[in-house]
């Protein structure tokens, strides 16, 4: 389903790009180096909630260590109780044993949307989207943490999903908690956790002693601490105490933000959470495994990690199902793709890139009218996955009967005009204004066949005279007749023939890859 921007999603994104008092992180990237099997890679942050998802030991921990390092503190700065300093230090999170080498040669590299940068020719008033720049030499210490941008963050690990009835510490000392003094924002909390939950809470207080906390709640004439609490309800008023006690513009990076929540809860909470970036202008990082974490963010502020051979792969706007089958180990088809044959859907295969390919299914189905009944049929039945149709490019000239034959195809027209917009963008064209085998024939005969000729192992004078008699051969068969003449399957021709020619900078399927973009994210 086609995510609905709210209003709080249109002001989430406003502020985002526009307030430059909270400094914002917009980009985090590993210039050069590798961090943890993390290597050379860039992530942008285009709104206030980001979410992170990818199988274990993709790199998704190393990215929030990273963007919890991103910025600096004052001295009196916002701490969480069991830390020493209001900052946070690549120690925190990159520790090693002894038989360990520690990472070096690396460079990091911030992006910040900041009011008081130093001022020079990029920033004349000190005002910007600019860098700075984290290195480590070989065998040698991060560059001075003192120099970053001064900024509040907090780090919740899945520590925070423990409850205090398992922590030894907060079972020896249950008897010493003694209630603080109402900071003010124990209303607000009690309200959002209660609307997470489905619950009302009639009172919320927090118990201290030293640096560990005991929230206490009243619900329904009952009132119970954490230590019977479940791992999620502690969980919930610990993040929202955090973010209600720390000052306006703080970064919030969490790990596994779905932990300890049943799928409505996890849907409520992000809901909240955009409310919340909204009032108070603070920053999120989060990690999921969680599907419906993904599905309550716009496109935009979806990444998905993977890691191949070692290389890093970081994917933005995904949906929730491609995430959900990745995770799962499987392809997703989120996408049905209807052509006119199995050369046409050879074809598209080629031009579509392999992450991409993963996500949909190319299914030949017949001439323009067996493809104009089938998206007919989609459209009345809204249950299956979303779909598409590539015509030959022959057929581009006959939009408007396509069009009619459509609307037929449906019987009874409720709304022809909401009908016929629904078919008209989810078609398109294969390249140029003839058949597929034609155009690319005539494409590969008017570019330099140099390294194409080294592919096919074959002399440039040998291909180019195979390719001269191709295009002589009768409509549809010039494809064959260059696979005859080289002995190769015709499949091999049109694929190696597609994937040389996108190489070479061909742009003719543009128009197909933004129809994909636009229904795979």
């Amino acid at each position: 389903m086609k995510y609905q921007y709210s209003q709080v999603d249109k002001d989430n994104f406003d502020w985002f790009a526009n307030d430059v008092t909270v400094a914002s992180l917009t980009e985090v990237s590993i210039e050069i180096g590798n961090l943890r099997g993390l290597n050379t890679s860039k992530i942008e942050f285009k709104y206030p909630i980001s979410v992170i998802a990818g199988r274990n030991r993709s790199g998704k921990s190393t990215i929030l260590a990273m963007v919890a390092c991103a910025f600096h503190n004052k001295k009196d700065g916002f701490k969480l109780p069991e830390r020493k300093v209001p900052y946070y230090t690549f120690s925190d999170f990159f520790i090693q044993s002894s038989e360990e080498i520690p990472p070096g040669g690396i460079v990091v590299r911030y992006r910040i949307m900041h009011n008081n940068w130093n001022k020079s020719p990029t920033a004349p008033n000190g005002i910007g989207n600019l860098y700075q720049v984290r290195t480590k030499k070989e065998k040698g210490k991060w560059n001075k943490y003192s120099r970053r941008v001064r900024r509040n963050v907090v780090s919740l690990g899945v520590h925070r999903v423990v409850p205090p009835s398992e922590k030894s510490v907060s079972r020896n000392y249950k008897s010493y908690f003694s209630e603080q003094a109402p900071a003010g924002w124990e209303g607000r909390v009690k309200e959002v956790v209660g609307r997470i939950l489905s619950t009302t809470y009639d009172d919320y207080k927090m118990k201290v002693y030293g640096k560990y906390h005991l929230p206490i709640v009243a619900s329904q004439g009952v009132q119970y601490s954490g230590f019977n609490m479940g791992a999620g309800e502690n969980a919930l008023f610990e993040i929202f105490s955090i973010i209600y006690s720390t000052p306006r513009g703080t970064l919030l990076v969490i790990d596994e933000i779905e932990l300890g929540l049943h799928e409505n809860a996890q849907r409520r909470l992000m809901q909240v959470l955009k409310e919340v970036c909204k009032e108070l202008h603070i920053q999120v990082v989060c990690t999921t495994h969680s599907s419906a974490i993904i599905e309550e963010v716009p496109p935009e502020a979806r990444y998905y990690l993977d890691s191949f051979s070692g290389k890093t792969n970081i994917m933005t706007c995904v949906t929730p199902l491609y995430a959900a089958g990745k995770l799962a180990g499987e392809d997703t088809n989120e996408l049905d793709i209807f052509v006119e044959d199995s050369d046409s859907a050879t074809l598209l295969a080629a031009f579509v890139e392999t992450n991409m390919r993963k996500r949909v299914n190319i299914i030949p189905i017949g001439s323009a009218i067996p493809i104009i009944r089938q998206m007919a049929a989609r459209y009345k039945d809204p249950r299956k996955s979303e779909c598409i149709a590539v015509m030959d490019g022959d057929q581009a000239h006959a939009l408007n009967l396509h069009k009619n034959q459509f609307l037929k195809a449906l019987e009874s027209n409720k709304d022809a005009a909401r009908e016929a917009d629904w078919f008209i963008q989810r078609l398109a064209f294969l390249p140029g204004n003839t058949w597929p085998e034609r155009w690319l024939i005539e494409t590969l005969k008017s570019v330099d066949i140099v390294g194409f000729d080294e592919l096919l192992n074959v002399s440039k004078e040998e291909l180019s005279t195979y390719i001269n008699t191709a295009v002589s051969a009768s409509k549809g068969n010039e494809i064959y007749t260059l696979s005859k003449s080289l002995s190769l399957e015709l499949a091999n021709i049109y694929y190696l023939s597609a994937t040389w020619l996108l190489k070479k900078g061909n742009n003719d399927f543009q128009p197909i890859y933004e129809i994909l973009h636009k229904f795979l994210s």
